[in-house]
């Protein structure tokens, strides 16, 4: 499954190891990849023009929550469109609006895998 004309998968996680890992997995399965380590940096990229076709987002950012930038990037008319998976070692305290699935770090990788597949199978080429 190559992403030709597509643009990458977006992984927002502070922590390294994490990032690296879900990089590697992505890439094996054909995806092309793009990485921010904190909030700023994903919403940075993006409003820079920075390409995303989905977002994998982590809940603990640090210096900002996921929950806060799920909802800045809601409120871009620009941004609005690109699908997000949340990808958390947390509980959600309430669910947010417009998530393609929550998936909890750790233990539910091919979970992940399966979802990145679908939500990417969705995704206009383009």
């Amino acid at each position: 499954m190559l992403v030709g004309s597509r643009a990458p998968i977006l992984i927002v996680d502070d922590v390294e190891e994490t990032r690296y890992l879900l990089r590697r997995v992505l890439q094996m399965k054909g995806y092309a990849t793009a990485e921010a380590g904190t909030g700023a940096e994903a919403l940075r990229y993006l409003r820079d023009g920075g390409p995303a076709c989905l977002i994998i987002l982590d809940m603990n950012l640090p210096d900002t929550t996921g929950r806060a930038v799920h909802a800045e990037l809601k409120r871009d008319p620009t941004l609005a469109h690109i699908p997000v998976i949340v990808f958390t070692g947390m509980n959600p305290d309430a669910p947010m609006a417009d998530i393609v699935a929550y998936v909890r770090k750790g233990v539910e990788v091919d979970r992940l895998l399966h979802v990145v597949d679908v939500a990417f199978a969705s995704v206009p080429l383009g």
